[in-house]
């Protein structure tokens, strides 16, 4: 049974109400002892919330900075009576409130010290540069893009990968389907190259994900949960997690997003391949594989020429151009 924050601090209070009442007076029950024992328990309950919110760093500060502080204070009451310093009337000096003044001038002075050092500056950059964990699926890895997108610095981890998905590669590659046994080289492929390169980008942290059945449902619950990234190919997934709130990148919309863009003006050379949409046009690809409709130009389909774009159209399929062929130098006619 999963027991949340607050059941255990409930739970922490009663103890301690049963404590108060039972503890004192020869095990006889006592009412104020067991009110006492509540009381306590709310106030160490509230003393907790309050700590809790602090970095961590400044609360080992203060920490350290107390103690050193009361420890000297205790030192320099020993000094004070070994040189027989007489006490007050009722035994007790008042010097017994220099260890807690030195506790609370240490306690400050590390704290402040300690940020203008930068030692706790440098631990809030680093919880703020820690990237984002990015969940990659089989879909990803078997696309290819990942390894390359980590290896030129684009995307950094720690990335998250299922526990079977090596598995699950073995056995595409295993597969009859000559398809699938592509897929699967060029997935295992992927994770040695990821490997590769996640050791300065983050590393690579394995995940027990569960049966394949159960898999996509977990990992949504893990991008919720650790508030992760998903690289992915896969629609049905990409959709989920986008309703869901989470961050997702889709590997079909990172190729014509890193594509040069061909402005207005631009002179291009490309071979029509075929007809276009509308009479008399032809439709050629640059290398990136950018599709250009060239106006007036049906009758040079197989050639190579050179067009001039008037107008570049994106959208999330890819870019599209709209040309006309270039007044000086149609091309080689090959």
């Amino acid at each position: 049974m999963k027991i949340s924050g607050w059941e255990v601090r409930v739970l922490f209070i009663l103890v301690l109400g049963l404590l108060g009442t039972f503890a004192f007076e020869g095990f006889s029950p006592s009412p104020w002892y067991g009110l006492t024992g509540l009381g306590i328990g709310v106030m160490a309950v509230i003393l907790q919330m309050a700590f809790v919110k602090i970095p961590a760093d400044e609360l080992i500060y203060a920490t350290v900075g107390a103690v050193v502080g009361l420890v000297a204070g205790v030192l320099i009451l020993l000094a004070l009576k070994l040189a027989n310093l007489p006490a007050s009337g009722s035994g007790v000096t008042p010097l017994v409130m220099v260890p807690f003044a030195l506790s609370y001038v240490f306690a400050h002075v590390a704290f402040t010290k300690g940020k203008k050092l930068g030692l706790m500056d440098g631990a809030e950059k680093n919880e703020t540069a820690s990237a984002t964990p990015l969940l990659v699926d089989i879909s990803a890895m078997v696309d290819g893009r990942v390894a390359d997108m980590v290896i030129a610095g684009l995307i950094r981890g720690p990335f998250i990968l299922s526990q079977s998905l090596k598995t699950r590669l073995e056995d595409m590659i295993d597969s009859e389907d000559i398809i699938e046994r592509g897929r699967g080289r060029r997935g295992m492929e992927t994770l040695e190259r990821l490997e590769e390169a996640a050791g300065n980008s983050g590393g690579i942290q394995l995940r027990d994900f569960g049966k394949p059945d159960r898999e996509r449902f977990r990992m949504l619950e893990f991008l919720r949960k650790e508030r992760a990234s998903l690289i992915s190919s896969d629609d049905d997934l990409l959709d989920i997690a986008i309703k869901e709130g989470n961050h997702v990148i889709n590997l079909d919309e990172v190729g014509p997003a890193a594509r040069p863009v061909i402005l207005p003006g631009e002179i291009v050379s490309l071979r029509l391949l075929r007809k276009g949409r509308n009479a008399k046009q032809a439709v050629g690809f640059t290398e990136d594989g950018t599709m250009i409709v060239v106006e007036e130009s049906e009758e040079m389909i197989g050639s190579t020429v050179d067009v001039e774009a008037h107008t570049t159209f994106r959208s999330s399929g890819g870019t599209m151009v709209f040309a006309r062929l270039r007044k000086e130098g149609n091309g080689n006619g090959s």
